[in-house]
């Protein structure tokens, strides 16, 4: 049996691959330095989090599969409140469509979220620290 360890999956994120890269191999004479870049370490240690904070904002995995699922379900459910009398299609083929029309808002709804995701963090960039996290994250060790 193969269980994930919960402090591994909490820090595999963004903020933590760079943070973890530049505390293991920051001493390294041609590691990119923040000083070349014109950076000051609390300034890039905001704009991780601030760069994150955005990143996150459509919750856990867990999170965006119960909304998916309630909102894949309201159709059904407006359905329900309906006559037997009133399904224009009979019943099995009006909650087939139901169900389609709810997976519909479902994929409307994510691609409305990324897009807002998307749009923050164009508005949050700043090429100094991209440029920067990027030499870091390319970064091969030579030993």
């Amino acid at each position: 049996m193969n269980l994930k360890d919960p402090e591994k999956e909490f820090f595999d994120d963004f903020e933590h691959k760079v943070t973890d890269k530049i505390k293991k191999y920051g001493d390294r004479p041609n590691f990119p330095k923040l000083e070349d870049y014109g950076i000051e370490r609390m300034e890039l240690e905001d704009y991780l989090f601030d760069k994150q904070a955005i990143m996150d904002m459509g919750g856990t995995p867990r999170h965006k599969l119960t909304v998916g699922g309630i909102i894949t379900l309201i159709p059904i459910i407006i359905l329900s409140a309906m006559p037997d009398s009133a399904y224009v299609y009979g019943k099995t083929w009006t909650s087939v469509l139901a169900i389609v029309i709810g997976l519909m808002l479902t994929l409307c709804f994510y691609a409305v979220l990324k897009a807002i995701i998307q749009m923050r963090l164009s508005k949050h960039k700043d090429s100094k620290f991209e440029t920067y996290i990027k030499a870091v994250l390319f970064y091969q060790p030579t030993e």
